[in-house]
């Protein structure tokens, strides 16, 4: 592999790089030194599309997200097949809830029905445990790391990018909130039967924002071990399998459909007798009378 040589700074100095590393060569008067630079090498600053985490933990990981992913969309399966026919396109029935419960559009919410709002959050669910299986081995939150320190070295604000690094903490942070707040009203009308569902995503989501944010002592935070594991293994593992249970727990292995409507028994005052059906007769009965003292009056 040849060196790709830098501007020379010196017609005796000479300074060359091999592509895909980030070893400079630096050779002058017979002697070579090597030194560490920062390289970008790879299609966006240093990132490049491949395998990320290599490890046996970032692989079962990855089939954790996987796996929890189909459960979570037999459970939508199964309940769309037991759903009433309806003239509305189905992505309608699927995006149509989320963009209400992003919107904080509660009321709105109400009116389109549990079961509906039920089959819209366990599709968004498998969509996005689908992503972050692929995303746990791209790391495409690098992306945005690598063009914000690209931009920060062009604009000459480097050295305060402190500030620039917290305000996107805070926006992720803010972003994460806001989708737990869509889960929960997704879910309204079915949190007893999504508890696990709703646990495993809240912690999902954190762990999401904190390893977007890159803040550098969450990271040492999640490089903690406990037992031998890594603390972001045993939080990111941890969310996903809730997850897959809740899925589990909600039919996704069959054995389990949609909760029918309970059916409203008539009011007394409001009931009418169905036609064709005789009218019992109504039972009178007579007062007692009452009972006479036996002692005469007194006169």
């Amino acid at each position: 592999m040849q060196p790709r040589a830098f501007r020379n700074p010196s017609p005796s100095i000479r300074v060359a790089t091999v592509p895909g590393s980030n070893v400079v060569t630096v050779s002058s008067l017979g002697w070579t030194a090597l030194a560490a630079t920062t390289v970008e090498d790879g299609w966006i600053g240093s990132w490049s599309p491949g395998i990320g985490d290599p490890t046996v933990a970032g692989w079962i990981t990855v089939v954790a997200y996987f796996a929890a992913a189909m459960l979570c969309w037999r459970v939508y399966r199964n309940r769309t097949a037991h759903a009433p026919s309806s003239s509305v396109p189905r992505y309608v029935l699927v995006l149509g809830p989320w963009m209400l419960a992003l919107l904080g559009r509660r009321r709105a919410l109400d009116r389109v029905g549990v079961e509906v709002r039920a089959r819209a959050l366990w599709l968004g669910l498998s969509a996005l445990l689908l992503f972050l299986g692929f995303n746990k081995q791209l790391d495409l939150q690098t992306i945005f790391t690598e063009v914000g320190r690209m931009a920060a070295r062009a604009g000459g604000w480097y050295a305060n990018r402190r500030v620039v690094q917290l305000g996107f903490i805070l926006a992720v942070m803010l972003a994460g909130l806001w989708g737990l707040r869509a889960v929960w009203l997704l879910a309204r009308g079915n949190v007893a039967e999504m508890r696990a569902v709703l646990l495993g995503t809240m912690f999902l989501l954190c762990f999401v924002a904190i390893r977007a944010a890159s803040f550098h002592h969450v990271d040492l935070l999640l490089g903690y071990r406990l037992a031998g594991l890594r603390m972001n293994w045993i939080l990111e593992l941890g969310g996903v399998t809730t997850i897959a249970l809740g899925a589990v727990m909600n039919g996704a292995l069959g054995g389990r459909t949609a909760r029918p409507a309970p059916a409203r028994a008539p009011s007394s005052a409001g009931a009418k007798a169905a036609p064709g059906a005789k009218a019992a007769p109504a039972v009178r009965t007579a007062a007692k009378p009452a009972p006479r003292s036996g002692r005469p009056p007194s006169g």
